[in-house]
């Protein structure tokens, strides 16, 4: 597949700023809420005993909008409840792992609406495009602390149900890679703490 891991931009004139979603527990993305100018708008909820079980939830209705199902022995699920007739999908059918030109991992995004891509950024950590058009950037992920927040331009809103899983489900994974890193390498693996070889802030 045709793409880079670079320091994407976004170049547009005048661009109207995106959708900020801030991360209330930034450590915690398995469990945590999902803040518009400082009010709750989604919750990311993982509260079963094995913590297999994890659930998007729109606070302005209180609808599930989408679950993530883990399981040791059988592929994982995802559920949209307004999308594929409401059933529960192989996680690996919608969201598929890719290696890009220069080795990289990928995600392509098995979506009704059309076919996108996730994948890591050095400048903007990950990366959400058209996936025939990877300099369109559509969601991105704004790390500037105190501020740990998922970004998404005005006109992808319409897919928050599973641009939010598909965030959430890549930070989990990136957090457990670095920690497995660290843990191996003595605390030492700095520079293969991300897959860029920078380190995780």
């Amino acid at each position: 597949m045709d793409s880079k891991l670079g320091d994407s931009q976004l170049t547009l004139i005048n661009p109207e700023p995106p959708l900020e979603l801030v991360l209330e527990k930034s450590s915690t993305p398995l469990n945590t809420r999902l803040l518009v100018n400082g009010k709750p708008r989604y919750k990311v909820s993982t509260v079963d005993r094995d913590a297999n079980v994890t659930d998007v939830t729109d606070l302005r209705t209180n609808e599930v909008i989408a679950t993530i199902r883990r399981r040791s022995f059988l592929s994982d699920k995802v559920k949209f409840p307004r999308r594929f007739g409401g059933k529960s999908l192989k996680k690996d059918d919608w969201m598929t792992e890719v290696k890009l030109n220069n080795g990289h991992e990928a995600w392509v995004i098995n979506s009704e609406s059309g076919k996108f891509l996730w994948r890591w950024d050095r400048a903007l950590r990950m990366v959400l495009t058209p996936e025939n058009d990877t300099d369109q950037v559509l969601a991105f992920v704004k790390d500037e602390s105190p501020v740990f927040a998922l970004c998404v331009k005005h006109s992808a809103e319409g897919s928050l149900d599973e641009i939010i899983p598909g965030f959430i489900i890549l930070e989990h994974r990136l957090r457990m890679q670095t920690k497995s890193l660290r843990v191996a390498d003595g605390w030492g693996a700095d520079e293969r703490s991300t897959p860029w070889g920078t380190p995780l802030s």
